[in-house]
């Protein structure tokens, strides 16, 4: 059964005058497929995809409620909730891919590698359109080694890559150049921008939709 939300809706959850889904911008968003087998698909016609990737307490549920604008992910205090890879189509335009975080030594080995397995075929499969990837990291820490190798995987797979560094707010604005340099200096590429954001504040939301929408190719036309 698909679940449907609607981003127009009040937006139960967010702070009174926090930002409206800007990647949503209006339009509809539901669940159409939690995947829990390598190479699984929504059923129908193939829209662009978006994978959205990072480490289990990066912040990726409150991140990607407020840049769709409802609900869709919950958020826990607990590392490792995502246990499938959650297809969420907006507007009937592109879907946006919710997968697994990685580094969480808690989760059981041979789950580790079946999310790994499942995230490297949403990639690098031909099944379905991805668009390219948004990588979350936290903009709070140094740069971590599991981050490094993700971004370094999806540049050798030719993914088109976005970097948000989450958590932005809490970043003290005496630290920001010095912390926004040294995580330049880890992924940021003239062809892999990099945008500190704030699910909390809103902070750079619009620009980082803005840079989403831009990334994902237009539908293949029908015959």
């Amino acid at each position: 059964m698909t679940t449907t939300l609607s981003s127009a809706r009040s937006g139960a959850g967010f702070r009174p005058g926090a930002l409206r889904g800007p990647l949503a911008a209006g339009a509809e968003v539901r669940l159409v497929l939690p995947a829990y087998g390598r190479g699984e698909r929504p059923k129908g016609e193939a829209v662009p995809a978006l994978a959205v990737l990072g480490r289990s307490n990066v912040g990726k549920s409150s991140l990607l409620n407020s840049l769709l604008g409802t609900k869709v992910a919950r958020v826990s205090q607990t590392p490792g909730r995502t246990q499938a890879l959650f297809w969420y189509r907006v507007g009937g335009r592109f879907d946006v891919v919710d997968c697994p975080g990685y580094g969480y030594a808690k989760t059981a080995k041979e789950k580790r590698e079946t999310f790994s397995e499942m995230i490297e075929e949403l990639l690098t499969g031909k099944d379905t359109p991805v668009g390219g990837a948004l990588l979350l990291v936290d903009g709070r820490l140094e740069p971590q080694p599991s981050d490094l190798s993700m971004v370094l995987f999806l540049q050798n797979s030719g993914v088109p890559t976005i970097v948000a560094a989450t958590k932005w707010d809490a970043v003290k604005p005496s630290e920001r150049v010095r912390r926004r340099r040294v995580l330049a200096a880890a992924y940021e590429t003239p062809d892999r921008p990099l945008l500190p954001v704030s699910s909390e504040t809103g902070e750079h939301l619009p620009e980082l939709a803005r840079l989403l929408r831009a990334a994902l190719p237009s539908p293949s036309p029908k015959e």
